[in-house]
């Protein structure tokens, strides 16, 4: 493993460890204020932060106006936090913050998708394997000894769909341009506003990482942040996990563990 390689993935278990606080704090957020509320006040948030910061390192701030990338950081923007956030605000208050955090582990297999699909990155019989373990334990927690769907448990699966959207058009800047991934994190935030811990650090140690490594081992490493999560949901909402919770989401663990040790590659 290069230098790089071992950056990328330091980068994303930092990412982890902020992102385990995202489903708990959420879920918590939007029990005190109305979703949108909550959402438009934390990204304002982080927004400010990010600015700050580029000011702080100098750094040109009118690179966001320019017309080669606003339409990129606009898509960015509007599927990694309009539509992300209102998917995931309105699933959390419908479902447990355990199964939030849980199911949004689904999001490997459609980072996988995505870079095989449209980043030209290479998928093995191990990822395929490692994926379908992803998917039995995606339903068992869904499941939960009963065939009724939760209309929270689907919002929730839907949200890393449009981060997926959000990270393509992210890695395609990063490999294009020169741009800062500080620049790319604040463009995001500013359209519609997020947390300055949960959101602004975590946005800007991720595109740090998948500018060295490739999207979809660096979505199935920090895929481990329910551990984190299910901790944080005991201790701040009381929530006890079930056995169907901890069942599906050891064997998801298993198959993002089989799926990180892939070498990040791209297809010839």
């Amino acid at each position: 493993m290069d230098a790089k390689e071992k950056e990328g993935i330091i980068l994303v278990i930092i990412c982890v460890f902020i992102h385990g606080s995202q489903p708990i704090l959420g879920k918590y957020g939007v029990s005190l204020v109305p979703p949108l509320f909550f959402a438009s006040l934390t990204n304002l948030i982080a927004a400010v932060f990010l600015i700050l910061l580029i000011l702080a390192r100098r750094e040109n701030i009118f690179l966001l106006l320019k017309a080669r990338y606003f339409l990129t950081l606009l898509s960015i923007g509007f599927f990694g936090t309009t539509l992300s956030n209102v998917l995931f605000f309105y699933g959390v208050r419908l479902t447990s913050g355990i199964n939030s955090a849980i199911l949004l582990q689904i999001e490997p297999i459609y980072a996988l998708l995505i870079g095989y699909l449209l980043l030209k990155e290479r998928i093995n019989s191990r990822q395929i394997i490692a994926t379908l373990f992803i998917i039995l334990g995606t339903l068992l927690v869904v499941y939960q000894g009963t065939s009724t769907w939760n209309w929270g448990d689907i919002l929730i699966l839907l949200t890393p769909i449009c981060y997926q959207i959000s990270h393509f058009f992210s890695k395609q800047l990063l490999n294009k341009t020169d741009l800062n991934p500080l620049f790319i994190a604040t463009g995001r935030t500013l359209f519609i506003f997020y947390g300055i811990v949960v959101y602004a650090l975590s946005y800007l140690t991720f595109y740090e990482a998948i500018k060295r490594i490739n999207l979809s081992k660096a979505s199935a490493i920090i895929s481990v942040y329910p551990a984190i999560s299910i901790l944080l949901a005991w201790f701040i909402l009381k929530e006890v996990p079930d056995w169907y919770q901890l069942t599906g989401f050891f064997i998801i663990l298993l198959g993002i563990f089989y799926l990180s040790q892939v070498k990040s590659e791209l297809r010839s």
